[in-house]
């Protein structure tokens, strides 16, 4: 007689409850399962606590990636190892030696930017790149996010923009989503948990959740919120903005028929999600003609263990809607975040575009994506432990070289080939830029002087050039990076721009008379954290000389001109 054992009934349960929901999932229906795992809901006090303590259960049944891959060549982190074995995959570049690493100021300047939003101070520079200590720029990556305060505030206007944020509760007569900027730079500069933070945003029961505000508009009283749930239309813009900023998944096109683009996203699977942002289920719309037919809420996703039917009151939908979306068994929450931080770090994500994550197209590095993510939910969806990783890495720290960098094609962004032998060049964001030319000039930046906290809802001609809104009437995880005209314009002649360029900080640090080869290394070092070549400071110096001679031009003037030269090159408007 044979001894194998038979499969248990639950085990038999359990595959034809995957292959039930595989069936419906296909047709669009994505229905749920039956509430078979106690952890989808997790244990403990309140909302947050029963959050955190769900997320070992959950992640428990998610498979584990494969591990990194053993590689030929200099890795510094497991992260390079995915990297490398795809070039030597793909034989790139044959024969060839390995990228180099870019030198200290490119790495200083790069990191400056990408973890706190501005360059570094004359002092700052100076103690960095004078440090001969083995493993400096690790510590400086150390020091940097423990910056919280600075660290938050090159965070926030990313945040202000994919949420919608404004000021006031209403522009041009239209109601807004309300201020979020208190919220999000506190929960950055916290450190706050990636899966709490959206959770906060979206579930009422959350001790943190960002409550809404109201406004009255000729007797009506209007929800301030970035959820909007007042009609039909409402609720699938809200669903469309979840998914998009959340999910990296563009669902909007199925709002009132089937995706035309993508067959993922039939209408009754966006139905079923948008649900999960009301208090009822929602009716089958096609094209503004109704059908009577209403589609139960449900996750658009197979995730085990979740609740049959969902309750019948929008707070306990909402709960519902924000475990399903957190949970470590959503196949795109944990890789929608990662790929974000990939592409803010290195130019271009994983997968592209970032708002269009889709399975019929694979992800430049798939196994890469995977363990990513999984590191990231198995240390606590930790934003900064995933930063620290990218940013240790070599691949980050790699010299930007324009002959191997992956370029980004416009009409087929999915299609383009990405190997990451070089950063991509990124055109600093407005915020960035105006800041950092306030810290070259002032050689300091307090937290209330950042852009991101002037200006807001007032219309500025320099802003709005580069890139910066005015009025954020739509979610937006991107600004655009290409130049235009009317860039050239504000910076050549915009009253602001050039009133910012003030070098008498700069100047006084010299004494009385400084020499104009003095004057030329300083300025590259304060702008540049780096010396001039020998071409920069021969160019430098007889400017200086030229123009001041006899008087012809105060001196103070001519290194106006010359800080202007510098701080408007390309230079100094990328992060290389």
């Amino acid at each position: 007689m044979s001894t194998t054992a038979l499969p248990s009934r639950t085990t038999i349960c359990r595959g034809l409850r995957k292959v039930v929901l595989a069936a419906n999932l296909a047709a669009g229906l994505a229905t749920t399962a039956p509430s078979e795992e106690p952890s989808f809901f997790g244990q403990g006090g309140d909302s947050q606590e029963r959050l955190v303590n769900r997320r070992a259960a959950r992640l428990a049944l998610v498979e584990k990636p494969a591990a990194p891959p053993t590689v030929e060549g200099t890795v510094f982190n497991d992260l390079d190892r995915f990297i490398v074995a795809r070039w030597q995959e793909m034989k790139l570049p044959p024969g060839a030696a390995e990228p180099v690493l870019c030198d200290d100021s490119t790495f200083l300047r790069r990191v400056y930017l990408d973890v706190i939003g501005v360059s570094p101070t004359l002092a700052e520079a100076r103690r960095f790149l004078d440090d001969t200590q083995p493993g400096k720029r690790a510590r400086l990556v150390d020091e940097l996010l423990a910056r919280s305060t600075d660290y938050a505030a090159h965070w926030t206007p990313f945040w202000l923009d994919a949420l919608a944020s404004n000021v006031a509760p209403t522009f041009g007569g239209v109601v807004s989503r309300g201020d979020h900027l208190p919220w999000v730079h506190a929960s950055f500069a916290q450190n706050k948990p990636y899966d709490v933070f959206v959770a906060e945003l979206l579930d009422p029961t959350m001790p943190g959740f960002k409550k809404p505000g109201h406004v009255d508009i000729l007797g009506v009283r209007y929800k301030v919120s970035f959820l909007r749930d007042a009609e039909h239309n409402e609720v699938l813009q809200t669903a469309a903005d979840v998914g998009q900023v959340f999910l990296g998944t563009g669902m909007k096109c199925a709002s009132c028929h089937n995706h035309f683009e993508n067959d993922e996203w039939p209408q009754k699977r966006f139905l079923s999600f948008a649900g999960l942002f009301n208090g009822k289920d929602l009716e089958k719309i096609r094209c503004e003609k109704r059908s009577g037919i209403f589609v139960p809420a449900a996750s658009p996703f197979e995730q085990p263990g979740v609740p049959t039917t969902p309750p019948s009151d929008v707070n306990g939908r909402l709960h519902i809607a924000a475990l399903l979306l957190t949970d470590p068994a959503n196949p795109r929450f944990a890789k929608t975040f990662v790929n974000r931080l990939w592409k803010r770090l290195l130019g271009l994500g994983l997968f592209e575009p970032a708002d269009d994550f889709r399975l019929d197209t694979p992800a430049s590095h798939p196994a890469l994506l995977d363990w990513l993510a999984y590191d990231f939910m198995k240390h606590g969806y930790d934003v900064q432990w995933t930063m620290r990783l990218i940013l240790n890495s070599r691949t980050y720290q790699l010299r930007h070289d324009a002959a191997v960098e992956d370029q980004p094609d416009a009409l087929h962004p999915r299609a383009a080939a990405r190997f990451f032998r070089s950063p991509t060049q990124r055109r600093l964001a407005a915020e960035q830029l105006l800041d950092s030319i306030a810290v070259v000039t002032r050689q300091k930046l307090e937290d209330r002087q950042r852009l991101y906290r002037t200006h807001e809802g007032v219309p500025d001609p320099l802003n709005h050039a580069l890139g910066r809104p005015d009025i954020r009437s739509e979610v937006s995880t991107a600004r655009a990076g290409e130049v235009a005209v009317v860039q050239a314009l504000e910076l050549l002649n915009g009253a602001r721009y050039n009133a910012l360029l003030n070098p008498d900080v700069l100047l006084a640090t010299l004494g009385q008379t400084p020499e104009p080869g003095q004057i030329v290394e300083l300025l590259y070092l304060a702008a540049l954290q780096r010396k001039p070549t020998e071409h920069e400071f021969d160019l430098g110096r007889t400017f200086l000389r030229d123009s001041t001679a006899d008087g012809k031009v105060p001196l103070r003037e001519a290194v106006t001109d010359m800080l202007w030269a510098i701080v408007t090159s390309p230079a100094f408007q990328y992060v290389n």
